[in-house]
């Protein structure tokens, strides 16, 4: 009887320790697509801006090149990390949810850009505003609660400035929102990693 109930515990402490394995890992997963579209975002945003101010032709080149590469890195991530991952917790459906949201809501602000015009920037850092405040709240994790925040104030104030400054005020906001608040996720990760190994 005693060994049973042993084994019993035994085989609890195993599974929350996986529990928290997976979540552990989920965290750093989430650090990887804040960081990769956010220095994307950035990048791109970034390019436009320098090639209009030079007066280049193509100056949305940056855009064409680097979110389809964004998009595939982020599929082959994905796959990936879901055959490691072993054990799925309420938090992993829950992000799962919430990223399809977010691409939903994004795409339907970039199909309609042709009728936006201005207003398509201002609009696409609302609906990041929406997924860092979700996901930050999900996480706990309040840099990226206070990014998305940050997103909805740029959104506001880019309302009122030229195409030109909203995508000045566009790399800002993932910087922001996404690149600095990755950075901090990756390090909490790794702290916590360091933690359980000592």
């Amino acid at each position: 009887m005693d060994s049973e109930k042993s084994m019993t515990e035994s085989e609890s402490l195993d599974l929350i320790q996986r529990m928290i394995n997976s979540v552990k890992e989920e965290m750093e997963d989430d650090s990887f697509y804040y960081l990769l579209w956010g220095w994307l975002v950035f990048i791109a945003s970034m390019t436009h801006y320098v090639l209009l101010q030079l007066q280049m032709p193509y100056e949305y080149m940056g855009w064409i090149i680097l979110m389809p590469l964004g998009g595939i890195a982020s599929g082959i991530y994905g796959r990936n990390q879901e055959k490691k991952q072993r054990v799925k917790t309420y938090i992993d459906a829950l992000m799962k949810y919430v990223l399809i949201t977010f691409m939903v809501c994004l795409l339907i602000v970039l199909f309609f850009q042709f009728k936006l015009q201005l207003n398509t920037y201002p609009m696409v850092m609302m609906v990041y505003g929406m997924w860092l405040f979700i996901s930050g709240s999900a996480l706990r994790f309040r840099p990226l609660i206070i990014g998305g925040i940050v997103n909805w104030v740029l959104c506001l104030v880019s309302f009122f400035f030229p195409f030109e400054t909203q995508l000045l005020i566009l790399a800002g906001a993932v910087l922001l929102g996404y690149i600095i608040p990755g950075h901090m996720l990756k390090a909490r990760f790794q702290r916590k990693q360091t933690a359980v190994r000592s």
